[in-house]
């Protein structure tokens, strides 16, 4: 989960009210933020729930922290006053990275620490909800320094001049993203593209070049009073979602909200859109999932502590949820929040009424050993959906289409059949990930699906193993000096090899993995084929084994 780290006087000063530590730590238990890491004075490092975003900084905490004790009960009210902005979205956009939302907040109190908590809200929604930028970029800007009049277009790399944030001389688009340290770690997500995307006013001073970095000009300081945000993706609905966020928090200072009219090639409309969210929930539906009768009117009170607006009706009550609450997606979420409005002190814990304990699976334990000792040996541990593609299982492998478990009524080609081996997963992570420094050695343990006619469900589920290292001098003695320090460890002693043909490997540099002369996986370099298929530049060296399998093996030991 994300860790956020926040100030207590800081919090204090947006509560009005003073918390001790020991106050504050039994308040905020009961949140999806009570998970407190560490304390070095008055900075507390605490876990968030990556559902709840609007919890990633002090200002989200300290406005739930008000309902829970009652100093400011029910909805948040967001007047949105004219701006007089507008932003204009070009065409030439489209292609690159098409939405955006924007929000002006004006009269809010920008302490040393206020700053802190923007930039930590900002990289929080970045890597949470915005896929490291990939999905959703935010820009925090001085209104002081721009035109009324703003565009959002597509410009070729040698067009774009400006000071980017952090530096003292004028570059061009590619330059700041071969020379600028944000530049290098998000280049990757736009220079592949002919144009870049820009963000600037009527005079042409540069906001931003999105999803990279910020001018210079518009750099906001705690003499800022007037703050200017956008939040360009390629996701609609998380861009909104994320400006929402961005905007009430930043509200929390003491700001007031005011709208900005984007006008696109498809027409205009007014963000940031704060209307509340309606729902209705059955006092019955309730009473149920929480195990105690509640009322109508107990519900509402604690969803007014929970700063909805709520209000009972009959067997129901009407409610309204704050536009930052971008988690809520069904009534069940709202029972949720009324057990936390209760306390969950408050509820009587019942025993299950089942005869027998829960207990960790055997293949679950096993499992854990297997990635704790792949982890040990340097290799990151990824976690890729079960659901793929063909193309990905044998095209991109170099191999014939065979059987595979297929979806009845896929929603896309990319997720139409479940994998039936795990090392088309790893080969496509590196794929997007040709940015980061080598050598890379990535690893997953995971399930994987076959047909068996002779199981009731006519599919069997395997537990397999795979991992991958990709670099300039990856080989087939790398792969298998793991593979095999990883048996030994399990305590299968001496684990044996015996040359196999595999169209997925360079021929005579691939073997099947033998223990007690029974074949558990295969190991070998990838054919230069598959790598290119995957836009690879680097050899890599791979192993796959069946760890359902090697369980199996050492019950019978």
């Amino acid at each position: 989960m994300p860790t956020i780290t926040i100030n207590l006087n800081d919090l204090n000063s947006l509560l009005g009210k003073r918390l001790s530590l020991e106050e504050f730590r039994e308040v905020v238990f009961p949140l999806k933020c009570g998970q407190i890491e560490g304390v070095i004075g008055s900075d507390i490092t605490l876990e968030v729930s990556h559902d709840r975003p609007d919890l990633f900084s002090a200002e989200g905490i300290a406005r739930e922290l008000k309902g829970i004790l009652g100093i400011e009960t029910g909805l948040p009210r967001y007047r949105l006053g004219e701006s007089g902005f507008k932003v204009f979205v070009d065409r030439s956009i489209a292609p690159i990275r098409p939405f955006i939302s924007c929000a002006v907040v004006r009269g809010v109190r920008l302490s040393e620490e206020a700053i802190v908590q923007a930039m930590q809200l900002q990289e929080k929604l970045h890597l949470a909800h915005g896929r490291r930028r990939r999905k959703v970029s935010i820009g925090i800007h001085d209104v002081r320094e721009i035109a009324k009049e703003i565009h959002y277009s597509a410009k070729r790399p040698e067009e774009i001049r400006f000071v980017p944030l952090g530096e003292d001389r004028e570059m061009n688009g590619r330059e700041i993203l071969e020379l600028t340290p944000k530049g290098r770690e998000y280049g990757h997500i736009i220079r592949d593209f002919p144009a870049y995307p820009l963000l600037y006013d009527a005079d042409g001073k540069v906001l931003s070049m999105p999803p990279i970095i910020n001018g210079v000009i518009t750099r906001v300081t705690e003499r800022t009073e007037d703050v200017f945000v956008d939040v360009t993706g390629t996701d609609g609905e998380a861009v909104e979602s994320v400006a929402k966020i961005v905007a009430t928090s930043l509200r929390e200072r003491g700001g007031e909200l005011e709208a900005v009219e984007i006008i696109g090639p498809s027409g205009a409309l007014i963000a940031p859109d704060l209307r509340p969210l309606e729902l209705n929930l059955e006092v019955g539906m309730a009473s149920r999932i929480l195990g105690i009768e509640l009322s109508a009117e107990s519900i509402s009170e604690a969803l007014r502590r929970m700063r909805y607006d709520a209000a009972p009706m009959g067997d129901r009550v009407e409610a309204l949820a704050p536009p930052y609450r971008v988690d809520i997606l069904h009534p069940v979420d709202l029972v949720e929040d009324v057990a936390i409005g209760i306390g969950y002190g408050n509820l009587e814990p019942e025993p299950p009424s089942i005869p027998t304990r829960g207990k960790e699976l055997p293949i679950s334990a096993f499992s854990r050993k297997v990635r704790d000792l792949m982890i040990g040996f340097g290799f990151q541990e990824i976690v890729s959906y079960i659901m793929t593609s063909r193309a990905m299982l044998f095209d991109k492998m170099g191999l014939e289409r065979g059987e595979v478990v297929e979806i009845g009524n896929p929603l896309t080609i990319d997720y139409s059949v479940l994998r039936n081996w795990l090392l088309p997963s790893l080969l496509n992570f590196l794929s997007h990930n040709r940015h980061v420094a080598y050598p890379q050695r990535v690893f997953e343990c995971g399930d994987v699906v076959s047909i068996d006619m002779g199981e009731p469900t006519r599919t069997r589920a395997t537990r397999k193993l795979a991992a991958v290292i990709c670099d300039f001098r990856a080989s087939y003695e790398d792969a298998q000096s793991v593979a095999y320090s990883l048996l030994k460890n399990l305590g299968f002693g001496q684990p044996g090899a015996r040359r196999a043909e595999h169209p997925s490997f360079i021929k005579g540099r691939a073997a099947e993995i033998l223990v007690a002369g029974e074949p558990l996986g295969i190991l070998g370099e990838i054919h230069p084929g598959v790598l290119n298929n995957f836009g690879l530049e680097y050899p890599a060296s791979a192993f796959e084994l069946d760890v359902s399998r090697m369980m199996e093996l050492k019950r019978l030991k």
